[in-house]
This record gives C-alpha cells, sequence and structure tokens, in this order.
C-alpha cells in the first residue's frame, strides 16, 4: 500500500519537541551493511528484530535468517551510532557488504527490498555506488518503492567529495548526508544541493570487530546519526510520510555556512 500525503505541516514547535524529546520507540530501522556484532560492549543488550544475508552464489540469490555476526565491522560501528541517538528503535540487520566491505547492486537491492517487506519505515544505507550511468536503474527501483511505500530512505554521500554522484544518495526522494567536523547533536542544512545534509563524520571512535574501537573518518558515521533523527521524529508524529521528512528536517537543521 502507498502512503497519503499529510494533511497539514506539523507545527514546527511540535515537531522540534519531537526531535529533542524522541528516542525513535515504535520505529524499525534497517542497517543495510556489513552485519552488525551484537556481542560487542558497545552493543549490550541490543535485540536486533532481524537478521538476514543475503548472498549470491554467481547465479542465485541466498537469504540467510538468523545469520549472525559482523563481516567487516563497518555495521557494527553505523548500528552503534544510530543506537545512540534513537536508543528506543527497533534495529534490524540485513547484511549486504563482504569482508572487503563490498556488494553487488542486486544484492544491495534485495535487503533493502526484505526490509520494506517486513515494514520498517528507515533504511540506513552507509554506503554508494560511483554514478556511472549503467548502474543508475540498479538503485533507481528500489529507491522509488521505498518512496512510494511511505519509507525513507537515508544513504552517505562520497567521501572523497559531495559533488561525485553516487546512488543512492543522489536520488532526490533520498536523505543524503555529508560527515563534517561538528558535535555529534548537530544537524545542518545546506539548500539547493542533492547532498545536503551534514552530521558529524570525522574522527569519530567507533566499535568495530573483536571487540575493539577504531577512529573513523567517512560519510558513512554521519548517516546513522541522521537516521536516528528521523526514528526520533517518527516515533512522536507517526503520520510523516518521506514528503514531509525531508524539507521538515532542514527547517530543524542549523544553516550551514561551510566550505561546499
Amino acid at each position: 500500500m502507498g502512503f497519503e500525503p499529510p494533511i497539514s505541516w506539523p507545527d514546527l514547535s511540535l515537531a522540534r519537541r519531537a526531535l529533542d524529546e524522541g528516542d525513535g520507540s515504535g520505529v524499525k530501522v534497517a542497517i543495510i551493511d556489513s552485519g552488525i556484532d551484537v556481542t560487542h560492549p558497545a552493543l549490550a543488550g541490543l535485540t536486533l528484530a532481524d537478521e538476514v544475508t543475503v548472498s549470491c552464489d554467481g547465479v542465485n540469490l541466498r537469504i540467510e535468517e538468523g545469520a549472525a555476526g559482523d563481516a567487516y565491522g563497518h555495521g557494527t560501528a553505523v548500528a552503534t551510532l544510530l543506537r545512540g541517538t534513537a536508543p528506543g528503535a527497533q534495529l534490524g540487520s540485513f547484511r549486504a557488504l563482504d569482508s572487503s566491505n563490498h556488494a553487488r547492486s542486486f544484492v544491495i537491492a534485495e535487503c533493502v527490498n526484505q526490509a520494506i517487506s517486513r515494514g520498517y519505515q528507515v533504511i540506513n544505507c552507509s554506503f554508494g555506488c560511483r554514478g556511472l550511468p549503467r548502474y543508475v536503474m540498479d538503485y533507481k527501483e528500489w529507491v522509488d518503492r521505498a518512496y512510494l511505500e511511505g519509507v525513507q530512505i537515508v544513504a552517505a554521500c562520497s567521501n572523497l567529495d559531495a559533488g561525485i554522484r553516487e546512488w543512492p544518495a543522489y536520488f532526490p526522494s533520498v536523505i543524503s548526508v555529508r560527515g563534517i567536523d561538528c558535535g555529534a547533536d548537530e544537524l545542518y542544512h545546506s539548500p539547493g544541493r542533492l547532498v545536503s545534509f551534514l552530521a558529524r563524520g570525522e574522527r569519530v571512535e567507533v566499535p568495530w570487530l573483536h571487540g575493539a574501537t577504531k577512529l573513523e573518518t567517512g560519510s558513512s558515521y554521519a548517516a546513522p546519526l541522521v537516521s536516528g533523527r528521523i526514528a526520533r521524529l517518527l516515533g512522536r508524529l507517526p503520520s510523516l510520510n518521506p514528503a514531509a521528512i525531508k524539507p521538515l528536517l532542514a527547517e530543524l537543521s542549523i544553516s550551514y555556512l561551510g566550505e561546499s
């Protein structure tokens, strides 16, 4: 089923309160990544709503339920940042990235479609595919499905340059995020750009494999901070849909005056 547009724009003071006081309760957020190591001390007490691995044997897709662990460490880092921003949200792990932190586009597509079919309202994509034209349609189909079914996609942009086209970040319906040097609680917006949201993504201490931690930089670590904020909004304002979330989040953000 599709969604109906909001009858009215939410009161900004109410939305601000939702963002400040909400914890994401009642909202499901899918993390399309390398898996999540729930045994890491940073994720103590976390129970995943779903734990799915999608892989390919060269011909056929294989979908495994309850396949535990993180193939690379990246997904555990993303999950911890998201959980810290929206501790009440239900997280689901959909493992697409392998031990080299790579994935095929059709594996990613299946992970996203699995998440949409299971009722997730927000999908975090802390990855991107360089914008060669032949890759666009691989991403457009599931991005469009998410939009029509009221599911918000959040994606990281290129770490080299936010102006480099990468998918899914460069679709207008996607909330695309760049990492900058700022406070963990700060969210910025730069209008007139496809990658218009900015959050902390420089020198971030994150958990990794085998109980370790690392100091990392990249838009991958900014995206879950935005996904968490959206979960907080949706937890208090559940009727919001992607057509309203993006401009509303822009209104609630700080204007970005830094370098483009």
